[in-house]
């Protein structure tokens, strides 16, 4: 059970048989990504992907729902190898330049690569240039952006929706050796967190 695991192809039960995940594939976020991009009016966007399969699939998700809406053209499509070399942020935002019509870029990148982007868009004096619409690897963290956030301001980030189970914390942090003699594990952890052996 995972509650990460985006990739779609772990939706296909044929492979993945023993496997559940509490966060929706990508492709979802995909079809928001398209949505939001068609609320915001945007007709030609570039899309920006980190490779390997979150970014790679993620993007592939977003031109997929991009074709079945209809009305919205891909520029180009960028890869972040996966180990870049020096000056290859500043060539992803030399690319994105050559179709600089096209100031929408969706991002389906690992916190990293979306940080890098930012920095290189900064050092070629193109912050508030582009707009981003960035993937829940962005979602709401502040790590991509610190010391950043000229050149993300405006971004909008897809995240899934998350809620607080009332009662939960107060459940969990009540839990001892004396209350809690169902769960197996719960010794190991106990152990392990306390540093001692039961």
């Amino acid at each position: 059970i995972s509650y990460a695991s985006t990739a779609p192809e772990l939706s296909d039960p044929g492979r993945y048989e023993f496997f559940s995940r509490v966060v929706p594939p990508d492709s979802y976020q995909a079809q928001a990504m398209v949505a939001v991009v068609r609320a915001l009016g945007w007709s030609y966007v570039s899309t920006l992907a980190s490779e390997g399969n979150y970014g790679e699939s993620g993007v592939e998700a977003f031109v997929q729902s991009s074709r079945e809406a209809g009305g919205l053209c891909i520029a180009q499509s960028i890869k972040i190898p996966r180990e870049p070399k020096p000056g290859e942020f500043a060539k992803v935002i030399g690319r994105l330049m050559e179709t600089s019509t096209a100031r929408g870029v969706v991002l389906f990148a690992n916190e990293d690569d979306i940080r890098r982007v930012l920095e290189a868009a900064t050092l070629a004096n193109l912050s508030g240039h582009f707009s981003w619409v960035g993937s829940d690897s962005w979602g709401a963290k502040m790590a991509p952006v610190q010391g950043l956030e000229e050149a993300a301001h405006g971004a909008i980030t897809i995240l899934p929706k998350r809620a607080s189970v009332p009662g939960f914390d107060e459940y969990f942090t009540s839990r001892s050796l004396e209350n809690n003699r169902r769960n197996l594990w719960f010794h190991e952890f106990w152990e392990d967190d306390f540093n001692c052996r039961l």
